[in-house]
């Protein structure tokens, strides 16, 4: 029996992406109130896996994520998956009683258009999760939450609006994360993460080595190294399996120039 850790308390989309996950293979559940304590239980073998989101089409990157990626040498991705996600306003109040709103900060972001236009002025107070905003927004009078309508039915809410989102192609990207690299399919991308010297065309030099060798750079993002002003790390997704011939040399290569370099693992693309 494999323990796998998520983002509590019940109702968050990490739980709904771990369920589905790990289907109908025996497991038990492990909740953690947020992601950096989630993923040094993985990194120290509290759980043997973790699921985590890592991206949203309309917010991007995870930025609590992406970070700890990065500080957890022994973690590796082995898989992801695509969930369509639709947020929803959910109260015991009407729309006009609403004083104050809880949610998450990435579902905020990814409902502005309708917090601008339906809750102008209304004060938002930002939790660890949208289950826990839910919690919050079931005990007290004119508070509502933002987050899943699977919320609505464990915490005793209405939904005030359905699908607030931004988008309604709506898409966050999970991750799973353990210590054990995933096994290569013919459908493979590889992330990895670096950082470069202060210096001009460092960056270029390192994302040149791709074009050289014919891959394909999916994504690129970057997030501070936490060091000095001025400092990154980028975050890279290239199309196919480390153990390709040209990938493994063009990976030589970027850690043989880079000032810091993980690989955080090959892994199937997901399809929706």
């Amino acid at each position: 029996m494999i323990k796998v850790g998520c983002l509590g308390p019940d109702g968050t989309f990490s739980q709904l992406a771990l369920r589905r996950y790990v289907e109908d293979k025996p497991h038990s559940e492990v909740q953690y109130p947020s992601i950096p304590e989630l993923m040094i239980a993985t990194s120290n073998d509290e759980v043997d896996l973790a699921v985590v989101p890592i991206e949203n089409s309309i917010e991007g990157g995870v930025n609590t994520t992406l970070d700890a990626l990065a500080l957890h040498p022994n973690l590796t991705i082995i898989c992801e998956m695509l969930f369509i996600v639709h947020q929803n306003l959910l109260s015991n109040s009407p729309l006009n009683e609403i004083t104050h709103i809880y949610s998450h900060p990435q579902p905020v972001g990814q409902c502005a258009r309708y917090i601008a236009s339906s809750l102008t002025g209304v004060p938002i107070e930002f939790t660890a999760s949208t289950a826990l905003a839910a919690q919050r927004a079931a005990n007290e009078k004119g508070a509502a939450a933002i987050g899943s309508d699977t919320l609505a039915d464990i915490y005793g809410l209405n939904i005030v609006t359905p699908a607030i989102e931004d988008n309604s192609s709506n898409t966050t990207r999970f991750i799973v994360i353990g210590k054990q690299a995933a096994i290569p399919t013919d459908c493979d991308k590889t992330s990895i993460v670096f950082g470069v010297e202060d210096k001009p065309g460092s960056l270029f030099k390192i994302l040149s080595i791709f074009d050289i060798f014919g891959i394909n750079m999916m994504k690129i993002e970057s997030r501070p190294a936490k060091t000095v002003l001025g400092e990154y790390l980028f975050f890279v997704d290239i199309e196919g399996n480390m153990q390709n011939k040209d990938i493994k040399k063009a990976l030589e290569l970027v850690q043989y120039k880079a000032s810091y370099y993980k690989n955080l693992g090959s892994y199937k693309k997901a399809e929706l």
